[in-house]
């Protein structure tokens, strides 16, 4: 992997000396520039990755030099570093550009954060603002792909996935732990959680360099060379999804189970599994990784000595995509996802299907079309409702009803299922469907749906939880910032004068929602300052000494969403937060770079009821 070339324009000779005395001794090449007239003549012809200025320099001071290298404006393959001396400087900067304040930072740390930004050239991961480590989206780049990448960067530190962590030294994987899939406080190590998080599909993930690796202890350690272990994990996955971890294993002891022959790796199952263990227990247990005891499960179920049961639940939860459920969490919780319909002109898409927001986002900015997004069908309703109602009820929650006809053709199909469904047997109670309009979108939605699914597993009624998400979603709140107005203009939300000056003046517009629909709130001038103002909107709306359950969901913006995060932590009580990547029904008009906030402040008696389900 050829290392990105750095071009330093710094007029004080002592600092730039130290800075290329610095990354030359880490393996960097240094051009030095004295002005912003020299340094744009080399960016432009040498291609190099990685322009540190001084933010005082003219021409820096001003952005000007931005004029004439629009891509590191935009966060492409070129980005800019500006040494500052002034703190209020970088609230008027591009979000793409990084800001280092250099009054009081010895040349060392100073070094090493450039190394971060250098890092993330070499990886294809953006830094957070404050240069601490690196941020990114699993969606955008997946577990494989970023252990091949600091695989070839020769990385040494430790990388946090949602669900584990992988350590690395000069490049090897050295260890890695993942949370227990069970009820079970203790994490798998070793391989088995090396191809349990190479599973990963959605989720922020953070890479911490250091100069060492930091220890792995027993059951942690991996010896094998990264290649072996990408294999493995390809192998691993290659068994297909798990199952829902809280289903329940039941051993059938007839004449199939006494006269067959297992190995030793099904006799271990079958042992636990006799136990009454969760799927999840099992493969806590087993020294095998998941996707091995998966075919081990198949095969026992094939034979008619294993049973799989679905966890227990009163009723069953369907949302629709807009909902913005991380993938994952949707299938830990047992909720139904319908997709929306995304068009591009004649090319027709369902959203989280055959379109993920990686692809979607990448035609949104390469396609003259402006897309399109429709809501389900009423056969789509009706083919998961008739699946569903001849076992348990439903609850059905959606986007508002101002924003899509998506609730009004889960309606029909309530009524068409309902009436076509086939009686209960015995004293079975007549089967229940009840459709809840949520009067928001995105998380807000997402975590009204997931709200549902918990108070389904402590066995509240469909009827009873319908009631209570018609009180709680008047508590929801929702907050996000655009990154550009392009594609309010695109969509047709606002006139290309508004975006043309809006572009000019740097304003960016914080929206929410109200009455069921997208609302103007305020607006800001620079991408930084949007961050702080939506805390204090938002503070403005809740009591500040009660728990709060947030969502922060973003359009390709891990880095930004991860200090809002960061933000929202800080200053909130926070009883719980899920961060998602934004689908095409939010992102179509938003476009890349918004980042937003859904919340909902419940009482003690709600805050019992929505806790996540144990085994």
């Amino acid at each position: 992997m050829v290392r990105p070339s750095v071009l330093l324009v710094e007029p004080d000779a002592t600092l730039r000396k130290e800075i290329g005395t610095g990354l030359a001794r880490v393996g960097y090449e240094v051009v030095p520039a004295v002005d912003a007239e020299e340094g744009v003549r080399f960016a432009s012809k040498l291609g190099l990755g990685v322009l540190v200025a001084d933010a005082d320099v003219p021409g820096f001071a001003d952005n000007s030099v931005l004029e004439h290298l629009p891509e590191l404006s935009r966060g492409g393959d070129q980005v800019l570093v500006l040494l500052g001396r002034r703190p209020e400087v970088e609230a008027e900067l591009p979000r793409a550009v990084r800001y280092i304040q250099v009054d009081g930072l010895a040349p060392a740390e100073l070094v090493r954060r450039l190394r971060m930004v250098l890092l993330g050239q070499e990886v294809g991961v953006e830094t957070d603002p404050r240069l601490e480590a690196l941020v990114g989206e699993l969606e955008q780049m997946p577990p494989l792909e970023l252990v091949r990448a600091l695989h070839g960067a020769l990385f040494t530190g430790q990388v946090e996935l949602p669900t584990g962590e992988v350590r690395f030294h000069r490049g090897e994987v050295v260890a890695a732990t993942a949370r227990p899939l069970g009820s079970s406080y203790r994490p798998v190590g070793g391989l088995k959680a090396f191809c349990r998080l190479g599973r990963l599909r959605q989720g922020t993930f953070h890479v911490h360099p250091s100069e060492e690796a930091p220890p792995a202890v027993a059951g942690e350690a991996i010896s094998r060379k990264v290649d072996e272990l990408v294999i493995s994990a390809v192998e691993d996955a290659s068994q297909g999804d798990l199952p829902h971890p809280r289903s329940r294993l039941r051993v059938e002891l007839g004449p199939r189970f006494f006269s067959s022959t297992f190995t030793q790796a099904q006799q271990r199952a079958l042992e636990v599994a006799q136990r009454g263990a969760s799927l999840g227990a099992l493969l806590d247990a087993m020294p095998e990784s998941d996707g091995a005891v998966l075919a081990d499960l198949r095969l026992l179920e094939d034979a008619g000595v294993l049973a799989l049961d679905e966890p227990e639940a009163r009723f069953y939860v369907v949302t629709d995509s807009s909902a913005d459920l991380p993938e994952a969490l949707a299938r830990s919780h047992g909720i139904a996802v319908v997709p929306m319909a995304v068009s591009f002109g004649a090319e027709r898409f369902h959203d989280g299907v055959d379109l993920r927001p990686k692809r979607f986002y990448e035609m949104l900015q390469s396609h003259a079309e402006h897309p399109v997004t429709s809501p389900p069908e009423v056969a789509d309703f009706v083919g998961r409702y008739h699946d569903m109602l001849p076992r348990r009820d439903v609850l059905s929650v959606h986007l508002s009803e101002k924003m899509s006809q998506t609730v009004v053709h889960a309606r029909r199909a309530a009524d068409d299922s309902l009436a076509a469904v086939p009686k209960r047997q015995g004293d079975q109670p007549t089967p229940e469907l009840d459709v809840v309009d949520s009067h928001v979108v995105s998380l807000g939605l997402g975590l009204l749906a997931l709200f549902a699914a918990r108070m389904a597993a402590r066995d509240l009624g469909a009827t009873e939880v319908a009631r209570r998400l018609r009180e709680i979603r008047q508590r929801v709140g929702i907050l996000f910032v655009v990154d550009t107005l392009e594609y309010l203009r695109r969509g047709g939300r606002i006139g290309a004068a508004q975006a043309w000056m809006g572009k000019l003046l740097g304003i960016k517009p914080i929206l929410g929602v109200a009455g069921g629909e997208v609302v103007p709130v305020d607006r800001v001038r620079g991408g930084r300052a949007a961050h702080p103002r939506i805390l204090e909107l938002m503070a403005e709306r809740v009591e500040p000494q009660r728990p709060l359950v947030v969502g922060v969901a973003h359009a390709q913006a891990p880095v930004w969403a991860d200090r809002l995060r960061k933000l929202v932590e800080e200053r909130f009580e926070v009883a719980e937060l899920v961060v998602a990547e934004m689908g095409p029904t939010v992102g179509a008009h938003a476009g890349p770079g918004t980042v937003g906030l859904a919340w909902v402040q419940l009482d003690d008696e709600e805050m019992e009821w929505v806790q996540p389900p144990g085994e």
